[in-house]
């Protein structure tokens, strides 16, 4: 678990801990307002080294170096011991356990400039940054598999023996057998070898064709093979590629020659998957790159200078949301190659904040498959997205297991009566028309009189809100102590807005009929619609606030409810619209 991280002297965070007890391999979406410091967030991670942060001059808090920085993670280790981890500019001991990597939005502004006729002539255009898979190409290396010197150490029977090469061409069984080098080494154990060797000899006591060989192996041998440690890791492995074997006794037998040739020259063998990983690696990109590439740019990888790298067109030239999210695919490759640690951190620098509705939830894929990929190796991914938008009213936010998290995490106190009763609200235990009337009457406005004293007196409510005027006067004596600078609760204010709204709109109706059709409308915004088409037309902020009326008039269990609501009061464009309404 990801307990808390604490930021000292990085570009606007002068000092800021942010308790958040994230749990690894799940969508973490961090959400703050602009300004609040969510790109220091994101540059505090990417400017660590293995042994220490480097900030650019730009990113010292206030730009001035002697602002030292700092990084501390609290940290709970797989094996659920507690840990505190900290960088600053000479030391790093997150580095020692936690690997680390930032996307963010690689398009730039570039300036270019020429003269004529002795005057300067200035123009910007926007290029998209080189994206750098892989710093450096791994040498081809071949594994110097020699079919012939397998048989020739096999014995008399080696015609038994399947050619290996296709073990060795798949890429995809390579990228596996890269992990299973322990197994390969320990199986040219004395012991192992001995029983291998023993099994080895009775094959070539037998006689026959090479079909007659495999079968009486089969029958006779294959499952002392298949009991033998390490071997069976590898020829289990084998078995499962349909490499044209159609065989276990074929997979176990070119196990053997695998554990040979891995002990022949065990630096050679472990650099030939590096590189067969490598190009792998290169074919799933281009692939999935192409997937997204519609655009008359052909935009692939391409080894230059000894490095995998995109390269992009400027950014006139694609569409913004093409240029998006293929950035973002190159970047979340690039990720997975430096992600190689039990635990690691992948920060996302608000890139969700500009994709379309469709590559919106393609990206939301491929960090869901992200995800699965180091949780099926057993590692933890801690996916921070940074975001000013809030997911829970987002709908294209449709990660299963996504959790909310507020940076700007408010301390403001609500009033516990009125979450009590917004809570009742949605109680199906609740009397259904007393229910009703706390919508209708409490929660809107409505002019005529309610009398609910008895029954908030047995929910152990204020017994005055049970009338719809003492409750409004509530309501609004919060608007007050919120516009006065005194503490006020947020889901109060959020209620007499949506209220004064309703009754401003109401009261320019002229005609009985025309008032019972706005108060029949369930909602505010229809309600002022309504009103509209009957001649009477709201102020738009009246609709624009309905960021706020909405949000505070129900209360979700599990999530910090406050937060988003209290952020968006502090606002002072928000709060001058308020204060106009109640002029």
């Amino acid at each position: 678990m990801l307990r808390v991280i604490e930021i000292e002297n990085i570009k606007g965070i002068q000092h800021k801990r942010f308790e958040l007890g994230i749990q690894p391999n799940k969508p973490s979406i961090l959400v703050a307002p602009n300004g609040f410091g969510k790109s220091s967030l994101a540059t505090a991670f990417n400017s660590m080294n293995n042994r220490r942060i480097v900030l650019n001059e730009e990113d010292y808090h206030a730009e001035n170096s002697t602002n030292l920085p700092r990084i501390q993670i609290e940290y709970t280790r797989p094996d659920g011991t507690p840990t505190t981890l900290e960088a600053t500019d000479t030391t790093n001991t997150i580095s020692s356990e936690i690997d680390y990597f930032v996307i963010n939005n690689l398009t730039k502004p570039k300036g270019n400039a020429s003269t004529f006729g002795g005057f300067a002539n200035a123009r910007a255009s926007l290029i998209i940054e080189d994206v750098v898979l892989v710093d450096r190409i791994p040498t081809n290396v071949s594994f110097n598999y020699s079919f012939r010197n397998s048989q020739t150490r096999f014995g008399q029977n080696s015609k038994v023996l399947p050619n290996a090469t296709p073990v060795l061409t798949n890429l995809k069984l390579v990228e596996e057998l890269s992990e299973c080098y322990q197994a390969l080494q320990r199986a040219n154990g004395d012991r192992i070898q001995r029983r291998i060797n023993t099994i080895i000899a009775d094959i070539n006591s037998q006689a026959g064709t090479t079909e007659t060989l495999t079968n009486w192996i089969t029958t006779h041998r294959l499952n002392d093979l298949k009991q033998i440690d390490n071997l069976n890791t590898i020829g289990n492995l084998i078995n499962e590629f349909d490499i044209g074997y159609n065989s276990e006794t074929k997979s176990y037998l070119a196990a053997i020659q695998l554990i040979w040739l891995y002990n022949q020259d065990i630096n050679n063998f472990k650099n030939a998957c590096t590189y067969n990983i490598y190009r792998l690696d290169k074919q799933r990109f281009d692939a999935t790159l192409t997937t997204f590439n519609c655009t008359w740019k052909n935009i692939r990888s391409s080894e230059t200078g000894g490095k995998l790298v995109v390269k992009f067109p400027k950014a006139n030239h694609i569409s913004n949301g093409q240029r998006d999210i293929l950035t973002f695919i190159s970047m979340l490759f690039k990720a997975k190659r430096n992600l190689k640690k039990p635990a690691n951190i992948l920060v996302i620098d608000e890139v969700f904040d500009y994709l379309d509705d469709a590559n919106l939830i393609a990206a939301q894929y491929y960090i869901t498959k992200f995800i699965k990929e180091f949780d099926t190796l057993g590692k933890k991914i801690y996916p921070l997205i940074l975001t000013h938008l809030n997911p829970n009213y987002f709908k294209n936010y449709a990660f299963s297991n996504q959790k909310v998290y507020y940076l700007d995490k408010s301390t403001i106190q609500v009033n516990q009566h009125l979450i009590k009763m917004l809570r009742k609200r949605e109680d199906k235990n609740i009397d259904v028309s007393l229910r009703d009337d706390i919508s209708k009457y409490l929660l809107h406005y409505e002019p005529t009189c309610i009398n609910r004293r008895n029954d908030f007196k047995k929910m152990t409510l204020p017994e005055l809100w049970g009338e719809e005027h003492n409750f409004y006067q509530f309501l609004f004596d919060e608007v007050k102590n919120y516009l006065d600078a005194r503490e006020y609760c947020p889901f109060a204010v959020c209620g007499g807005v949506r209220v004064k709204i309703e009754e401003i709109a109401y009261c320019q109706l002229q005609n009985s009929t025309s008032k019972m059709v706005f108060l029949s409308e369930k909602m505010t915004r229809p309600k002022l619609e309504k009103a509209e088409e009957m001649g009477i037309v709201s102020p738009e902020s009246h609709y624009l606030l309905g960021i706020i009326y909405n949000e505070g008039m129900h209360w979700k269990e599990n999530q910090d409810n406050v937060s988003p609501i209290a952020s968006k009061l502090e606002n002072l464009t928000i709060k001058k619209l308020i204060s106009d309404i109640f002029i």
